[in-house]
């Protein structure tokens, strides 16, 4: 029986400290869009970090979307799984969008260029929780379960309960 519809979220942050070849092309790629995409905020190059950006002009938010729109292949290419996020047999568990944020950038300072890509699962079936294990499905593959541990990054978005009904 079902305890619950709920969705997984995780955050990968992505800073001069890559690892991997993934992590590098988000870092550089969204560095060199925020280095293009940023000047019409930086006011003739008087502000130079995102956050003074913001503070100067509302508007300057929309980079989040316009830096996301620079890492679509390289998001694409994941196939729906998450790199960040395995279940007990090592599988990933797959996500349904990706939602890129710029955390800090500074048009003088490559290092201090900080972004994350948030991971959301598909709709999946809740069916037990067993000290920090979570017992699922997906919702489509009810007879496929796996099992998540939860850690401290690891976000459940509850959606819907389940109740059994009388007749």
């Amino acid at each position: 029986m079902a305890l619950a519809s709920i969705n997984l979220s995780v955050k990968q942050y992505f800073n001069f400290m890559c690892r991997t070849d993934f992590e590098r092309r988000i870092f550089h790629d969204t560095y060199k869009e925020f280095q293009k995409r940023s000047k019409i905020y930086s006011l003739d190059q008087h502000l130079h970090t995102f956050s003074q950006m913001q503070q100067a002009n509302e508007r300057a938010g929309t980079l989040n979307q316009k830096l996301q729109y620079s890492v679509m292949n390289s998001i694409a290419a994941l196939e729906h799984k998450m790199p960040v996020l395995n279940d007990l047999e090592d599988r990933p568990i797959l996500f349904d969008w990706a939602e890129l944020h710029i955390y800090a950038s500074d048009l003088l300072n490559k290092a201090a260029h900080v972004v994350s890509i948030t991971y959301t699962s598909p709709k999946l079936i809740l069916h037990e929780i067993v000290g920090d294990l979570l017992i699922l499905s997906y919702n489509a593959k009810a007879y496929e379960t796996l099992v998540v541990k939860i850690t401290e990054n690891l976000t459940v978005n509850y959606e819907q309960q389940e109740s059994l009904v009388y007749s």
